[in-house]
């Protein structure tokens, strides 16, 4: 199931509805509008040429090994430069206050001492993520590489999880983090007739339906140990609260028909909750730019 536009057109309007049904995340979005219009144009071009999927083994996935431990996503290193020096200045006309930083960066880009491509590789400590490594003799702010590098990495897998679509909707995937790039969840969405959950990961863009009886995170499946922590009046907005490993997962409740909606937006729309939710002790179950508070 795919829970947000797929054109690249919406995401304005989309952005500037969540503002308005969301005032308190208006300065939070408006950084990040040109950033998110920038990934999602990106995203559609499908620049990035990935491995045969036909080689995808679909009895490894349904041991829980995600596929970007099946392909190759650095492929690409020309593409990829390019998809990087398009974000920095998306992100430069959404946070101008980067600008020095961020010049720096592109330069070392532009001249090959920075390959993009290199962080676009499986990690050896983890089965399934990405790398998180950075180069220790990076003069410039480490956490504006890592931030440009995350933008980078959403726009490759996201094409991959557009390319490997038709493939993965015939794995039963039974896992709380992602079938393609390995990450847990940012939000979850639940439909009000069916009561079906699905995830979101914000890593990649892809939507999964998970179990609503069971954490995402740690597999906890005691009642007792699970719950969801409502704002009052917002009957649709909600935490879902595992007490077992201290994480939380944003949840939106959906009722009727949905108007075009881009899930990251949605998540950023409700940053108030990740302040609740940090300030009562929790932690998300993915780290994203927007809901790191602390």
């Amino acid at each position: 199931m795919q829970l947000s536009s797929q054109d690249p057109s919406d995401i304005l309007q989309i952005i500037e509805r969540a503002i308005e049904q969301n005032p308190h995340s208006e300065n939070l979005l408006n950084a990040f509008k040109p950033i998110l219009v920038k990934q999602r144009q990106l995203a559609a071009q499908s620049d990035v040429a990935f491995a045969d999927l036909c080689a995808l083994d679909k009895e490894k996935m349904k041991t829980g090994v995600a596929l970007i431990r099946q392909i190759e996503l650095s492929g690409q290193p020309a593409a990829l430069k390019k998809i990087a020096l398009d974000l920095i200045n998306a992100v430069k006309e959404g946070i101008p206050n980067l600008k020095d930083s961020l010049d720096r960066l592109a330069d070392h880009i532009e001249k090959d001492q920075i390959l993009p491509a290199d962080y676009l590789k499986p990690s050896e400590q983890s089965a399934n993520r990405l790398k998180d490594e950075r180069k220790p003799d990076l003069k410039d702010s480490p956490s504006n590489a890592t931030f440009l590098i995350t933008l980078v990495s959403r726009v490759a897998l996201e094409q991959a999880a557009r390319q490997a679509a038709p493939a993965l909707d015939t794995v039963q995937w039974e896992k709380g983090y992602c079938p393609v790039c390995g990450d847990f969840p940012s939000i979850a969405l639940i439909e009000e007739k069916e009561g079906r959950r699905f995830l979101h990961c914000s890593s990649c863009g892809h939507d999964w339906r998970y179990t609503r009886v069971v954490c995402p995170y740690c597999e906890n499946e005691a009642p007792e140990g699970m719950d969801y922590f409502y704002v009052e009046n917002k009957s649709q907005e909600a935490a879902f609260v595992c007490d077992k490993c201290k994480r939380y997962l944003v949840t939106l409740y959906r009722v009727g028909h949905l108007l075009a909606r881009d899930m990251d937006v949605s998540a950023m729309a409700l940053v108030h909750l990740d302040m609740i939710m940090q300030d009562k002790g929790y932690t998300p179950m993915a780290t994203c730019p927007w809901n790191v508070l602390k």
